[in-house]
């Protein structure tokens, strides 16, 4: 396990652990604290953690599809090459190589640019597509360094580089069923910003791909931009701050902020509004504060880790680390694909990262 930022250094010479712990068949426990440690090496269970600690596990009927157990094996291999959209620049699809595979993940290397960059995905991810499938769509493919718009062709640059292409039956999101939504292109809409969730401003759809979304909003970079589909609770219609009394966040630089109006803004732009009919906000969750599950570590994303929920919302649920200081809790989207049920990592090969604590410079692994 990793030491997180900020944690005390390794033991000193003067603390005995053996001392500062009261010992019984193994098991100590650590006076005045509910910690108890394991000397002895048993494999960890989630069966008998949560008997211990009395928990409950989230039942994998709150789970989406793309959260819960896989179908299938992750097929990806180590060098082959697909594309992939750059998740600090959603609107971007840039040539990515698989560098690792883990279980049902696989961390993904921008061809051209440092390690330092790459990330991690399910292998069932939506974002990540087989080669050609930019140029199929009509939308643009951000190429490696030194190669030209125009002249970069798949087969040539993995023949050059002695790569190998990612077959299509990998990619589960192929056979994702395309349900029409009134979304198109170019439509506007009220967005809520999730880098500044107290903000809802006006935006636009700059792309509908399949049963999905780009959000961009006007005026500002395409960093704030994301993806959602049609039942997201981030996106309302056209009039909904006005309705519900809220402040929207007019684009940058816009002339009259103040007396800003969607029929003569609608009119500037050469624009039309989503239809109100499009937007199929989805129930909340059911995910309740106590219940335990398996999570992504965001700042060591390949890392999945014991977590429990210990505060919710009615569409994001706020992860605990058990173990870990609350420092590290964050929020994440109910329905985010870095939560999984509990057994996920042993049903797809992935190492689970063991529940401890630190005490006086230890890691104590937890009975």
């Amino acid at each position: 396990m990793s030491t997180p930022p900020g944690d005390p250094p390794g033991p000193g010479p003067e603390f005995d652990l053996k001392t500062a712990l009261d010992w019984k068949d193994g098991i100590a426990t650590l006076p005045g604290s509910d910690i108890r440690v394991n000397q002895k090496k048993r494999p960890w269970s989630w069966s008998t953690y949560l008997e211990e600690e009395k928990g409950t596990a989230a039942p994998l009927k709150l789970f989406k599809e793309h959260q819960s157990f896989p179908q299938s094996r992750n097929g990806f291999k180590v060098g082959m090459k697909l594309e992939g959209l750059d998740p600090t620049h959603p609107s971007l699809f840039c040539v990515l190589t698989v560098a690792e595979a883990q279980g049902y993940r696989i961390r993904l290397h921008f061809d051209g640019y440092p390690e330092c960059y790459d990330f991690w995905v399910n292998a069932d991810s939506w974002d990540v597509k087989p080669p050609g499938w930019c140029e199929k769509m009509g939308l643009k493919l951000l190429l490696p360094k030194g190669c030209r718009d125009g002249e970069f062709n798949w087969s040539t640059y993995v023949k050059n580089c002695r790569g190998q292409l990612a077959p299509k039956h990998l990619f589960r999101s192929l056979n994702a069923s395309v349900t029409p939504s009134g979304f198109r292109a170019g439509m506007k809409l009220e967005a809520v910003d999730r880098k500044n969730p107290s903000l809802i401003c006006v935006a636009t759809i700059a792309a509908a791909v399949d049963n999905r979304l780009l959000i961009h909003f006007d005026n500002w970079d395409d960093t704030y931009d994301y993806w959602c589909d049609a039942s997201s609770p981030y996106i309302h219609p056209v009039g909904y701050c006005e309705e519900a009394e809220l402040t929207l966040t007019t684009p940058a630089e816009y002339k009259h902020p103040r007396s800003f109006s969607w029929e003569r803004y609608l009119e500037e732009t050469g624009t039309q509004a989503a239809p109100a009919r499009a937007f199929k906000q989805r129930p909340p969750h059911g995910f309740q504060v106590g219940m335990k599950l398996e999570a992504v570590d965001r700042r060591n994303s390949m890392l999945l880790r014991i977590a429990t929920i210990n505060a919710t919302d009615e569409h994001r649920v706020k992860i605990h680390f058990d173990g870990w200081s609350d420092q590290y809790d964050y929020w994440l989207d109910a329905d985010s694909p870095d939560l999984h049920p509990v057994g996920w990592c042993q049903k797809t090969g992935h190492p689970l990262q063991c529940v401890s604590v630190w005490f006086s410079g230890h890691y104590l692994m937890l009975v």
